[in-house]
């Protein structure tokens, strides 16, 4: 999952930046060692307008698919006033990406026992691009036309996100 959720990452930096981004990356290369505290403090410390964490889902039934996005609930404990920010980030990648990839288009999932969300500041995703253990949709994500449709997905999601909510 790492490599996959890197080569994307990767891919959507280069869409971003060649977009007028300033995008801060978590991590270039495989051999990196944080915690998801970690980076949300890296996001926080970078004055970071949004966090986006890229991220592949599995599951025991092989034929669990599609995409999902995720993000607190309006009653987190730790940062509830990034709420409506990060569900309408989430909102807008999830659309975006599914639109981009023809995937299905699952939920955007409500939590509030994830740390890489709960320690970020500033409106929060993760997006889960698709399940690894299902076996088409593996083997989709591993092509490199897939991975750029999902980077420019995403990237489709955060320029809306920006045009209803202006850095």
């Amino acid at each position: 999952e790492y490599e996959l959720n890197l080569a994307v990452s990767l891919k959507l930096q280069k869409i971003l930046e060649a977009r007028g981004y300033r995008v801060v990356m978590t991590r270039t290369t495989n051999d990196v060692d944080l915690s998801n505290i970690d980076r949300a403090k890296i996001a926080e410390n970078a004055g970071a307008d949004i966090l986006v964490r890229v991220h592949a889902n599995s599951f025991d039934s092989p034929s669990a698919n599609g995409a999902l996005t995720m993000c607190m609930t309006r009653k987190n404990p730790y940062n509830p006033q990034l709420y409506d920010r990060s569900h309408a980030l989430s909102v807008y990648i999830l659309d975006n990406l599914v639109s981009r990839t023809g995937c299905y288009k699952r939920s955007i999932l409500e939590q509030d026992d994830m740390c890489g969300i709960n320690w970020a500041t500033m409106p929060v995703t993760i997006v889960e691009m698709g399940f690894m253990s299902n076996e088409k949709e593996d083997k989709l994500m591993a092509t490199d036309a897939y991975r750029e449709k999902l980077a420019l997905g995403i990237a489709d999601g955060i320029d809306e996100y920006f045009a209803h909510y202006p850095a």
